[in-house]
């Protein structure tokens, strides 16, 4: 008797075995087709949180890797047209901020999203076929944060902006807390 084959489920693991190859190497993690962001260790999310060129590559080697379409490499000489490098940009910083509003969970800054339970490689997909921004929301910042009277008071527009001027001070609080960890 046949096999059935789930064929979502097939793309899904190869894309996250092309995706994650670099990502396997410089992070000493296990990384799959149902990894979700809440799965990476904070040392990793730290690093993929973190402004700078370099951690940027980290994503579009994912993104590339996923897409089929080689590794960052690619990108750096050139290789691609313009268009291809925004959407492969698009969906990198569609990323970033995913991760960004996950720094800001574990801060417990904002509230957690449904779509935190999505596999990363999910997410790029959504990304990568819906382009930078769509069907992303941003998430709610939490009640209890000192700031959210502030918040309360603003329209949805700017509480988004709101919500991304708090990155730097989460990512730098968030590198307090993965340096000194909480005693047993």
């Amino acid at each position: 008797m046949a096999e059935i084959i789930n064929l979502e489920r097939f793309r899904s693991k190869i894309a996250a075995d092309q995706g994650f190859r670099s990502w396997l190497a410089r992070f000493q993690e296990q990384f799959g087709p149902d990894t979700r962001l809440q799965d990476l260790s904070s040392s990793t999310l730290l690093y993929l949180a973190t402004p700078g060129e370099e951690n940027l590559f980290v994503f579009f080697d994912l993104v590339m890797g996923a897409q089929g379409l080689g590794g960052s490499v690619r990108f750096r000489l050139d290789d691609l047209d313009n268009d291809l490098k925004m959407k492969i940009m698009d969906t990198a910083f569609a990323l970033v901020d995913r991760v960004r509003f996950e720094v800001m969970r574990r801060l417990k800054w904002v509230a957690a999203m449904p779509e935190a339970e999505a596999p990363i490689i999910d997410l790029l997909r959504q990304a990568w076929r819906l382009g930078a921004g769509s069907g992303q929301e941003s998430p709610v910042l939490a009640p209890e944060h000192p700031d959210y009277p502030a918040y309360a008071r603003l329209n949805p527009m700017d509480r988004v902006v709101f919500l991304r001027r708090l990155i730097p001070r989460a990512v730098t609080c968030f590198r307090d807390q993965v340096a000194t960890p909480a005693p047993d």
